[in-house]
């Protein structure tokens, strides 16, 4: 039978795991990011819902990994009979600095995810006031073009027809 350091030990190394594939899901969802800042500044609406759909499969999976590394977790802490990892020795579990390390890591990256995905949002908001604008104006020209001389009425509010009444006869 395993003792409580082996355990211990094991479960750390359980959460390093699950934190490292969320890292990499998260590399994953930062490069995509990137390419929706692409698509965003070429117009490739297609492309984009095509990254937001990829995004959201990705955000799926983060979401089970965060739901097994939350009870992995609760589990160590109840093990070990602490509430925070500061509670615990990094003498007696070295493996807890490169868990601290890891977990680092993916703030770091969530923190980057989140600028690139602020920017994004800055830009398509950019677009959507450009496009907006250009309705408006494309909205005036249509006015101007439907009240400008396309009537067979003339703005004295009769037919007009062009003859000319010769006073020599």
């Amino acid at each position: 039978m395993e003792n409580v350091i082996d355990i211990a030990k094991l479960k750390i190394e359980e959460l390093v795991n699950l934190n490292n594939n969320k890292r990499n899901y998260l590399k994953k969802l930062y490069e995509i990011t990137k390419l929706q800042t692409i698509d965003i500044s070429s117009n490739s609406l297609n492309s984009l819902l095509d990254h937001i759909k990829q995004k959201q499969d990705i955000m799926n999976a983060i979401d089970d990994i965060d739901k097994k590394f939350y009870a992995e977790f609760q589990g160590l802490k109840l093990h070990l009979g602490i509430k925070s990892l500061e509670d615990v020795d990094i003498n007696e579990y070295p493996e807890i600095a490169s868990l601290k390390f890891s977990v680092k890591e993916v703030m770091d990256l969530l923190g980057e995810i989140d600028k690139q995905d602020k920017n994004n949002i800055s830009n398509v908001k950019t677009e959507m006031d450009k496009l907006k604008e250009d309705m408006k104006d494309l909205q005036t020209q249509s006015k101007v073009i439907k009240n400008y001389g396309t009537s067979s009425v003339s703005s004295y509010g009769k037919d007009y027809q062009g003859f000319y009444i010769d006073g020599k006869k």
